[in-house]
């Protein structure tokens, strides 16, 4: 069963990982006798140079936890969330480890159900119409938003490479040219219920819940 946004960003870690007991091993290839003794300096050098490199998002959260660069993984996190889940390969789960990943594919699962979410219905039909607009002709704005929404808006959030951001909705309804049939001011109505609703801005609290995740479980290491 998916999980909320609220649910992500409330759920302790021995929840979210409840039965995932691997230890994280950022390098599963070398044991403590292969990595060379650093000392302070070569440490600083060593983030330094490493942040020049054009590393993948999943190797810059393999890292932050040895080289105490907690500033990459908001970024890192952010990048894997907003790409494809399955652009993430064997390699990349090797270096994220276990728990990161799951991190990572629950955030993903979440950002996809709310975007279905909100296709799936035209937003605003069980609202009263606006006082301006006759009985008789409401029923028409309604089937004009409900046409509107299936045609353009849902068809957008449900793209299945480039699906349309939540947090883009409004903008694109406002790009389009306006339904035929439908009332300026019921039309105003409907985009309303979509802000009040709340949901349009749940992508990045999901993407700042994974973050905050990952970084408690960083810590415990």
């Amino acid at each position: 069963m998916p999980f909320s946004w609220r649910e992500l960003t409330g759920m302790s870690l021995n929840t979210l990982f409840h039965g995932y007991t691997m230890s994280y091993n950022p390098f599963p290839h070398c044991n403590s006798q292969d990595l060379p003794a650093v000392d302070e300096n070569s440490i600083v050098w060593e983030i330094t140079n490493l942040g020049m490199l054009d590393l993948s998002p999943a190797h810059k959260l393999e890292l932050p936890h040895k080289y105490s660069i907690p500033e990459w993984i908001p970024h890192a996190t952010q990048a894997l969330i907003l790409s494809p889940l399955a652009k993430i390969n064997e390699e990349d789960v090797s270096q994220l480890g276990l728990r990161v990943y799951v991190i990572i594919a629950k955030a993903c699962e979440v950002i996809e159900c709310e975007q279905k979410t909100l296709a799936a219905v035209p937003p605003g039909l069980s609202l009263e119409p606006d006082p301006s607009c006759p009985a008789n002709q409401h029923q028409h704005c309604r089937e004009a938003w409900t046409q509107f929404w299936w045609q353009k808006v849902a068809w957008q959030l449900l793209h299945p490479t480039k699906p349309l951001p939540l947090s883009a909705v409004i903008d694109y309804i406002a790009d389009q040219p306006h339904p035929s049939g439908l009332r300026v001011a019921c039309r105003e109505i409907y985009v309303g219920e979509i802000i009040e609703g709340g949901g349009l801005h749940v992508k990045s609290a999901i993407i700042n819940g994974a973050t905050g995740a990952i970084q408690d479980y960083f810590a415990l290491l």
